[in-house]
């Protein structure tokens, strides 16, 4: 799994996108499992410092307990409108975020944006790629650029279904 700097070296083109929408949103959607395997989808701030994408969760939530349980995980850009809105997919693995360098990075970007600090308790993540996508619609077609942890990017194009 990669991080996200290393994700702008194997695949720069879906980096570069998904970069602008996940600092223009500052949140994704992230899909979990819970404890009976079923899905769950939910928005949670997310923000790429010094080449990690990170998060942080409120203490005990139901999606960090998830996440503790079964790591796997999906992230999911934003989507703003059928007409035309990428999409920025990320599949991969959230890792307990230890380095406290990072994580008080974090949290002063929380100071400067809000003047709030996570409770010390919360939970901090990385979040891991081992797929991702870029995925536009226009002019009758759907084009994609898909990416594998070990792959190059693949430019793919169909009809709009």
């Amino acid at each position: 799994m990669l991080t996200w700097a290393e994700l702008e070296q194997a695949a720069p083109e879906i980096a570069k996108h998904g970069r602008k929408l996940i600092e223009r949103f500052q949140f994704v959607l992230v899909g979990t499992l819970t404890k009976d395997g079923s899905p769950r989808i939910t928005p949670v701030e997310a923000y790429i410092l010094d080449g990690h994408l990170l998060v942080n969760m409120i203490p005990r939530s139901l999606k960090a307990l998830d996440l503790l349980r079964d790591p796997r995980v999906y992230v999911h850009a934003p989507v703003t409108a059928k007409e035309g809105s990428p999409e920025f997919k990320l599949a991969g693995r959230a890792n307990v975020l230890e380095d406290a360098t990072l994580r008080g990075k974090l949290d002063d970007l929380f100071w400067e944006m809000i003047q709030w600090r996570p409770a010390p308790d919360s939970h901090y993540f990385e979040f891991l790629a081992g797929r991702a996508a870029w995925v536009t619609y226009g002019d009758s077609k759907q084009t994609s650029i898909r990416w594998r942890e070990g792959e190059p990017e693949k430019h793919l194009e169909r009809p709009d279904i």
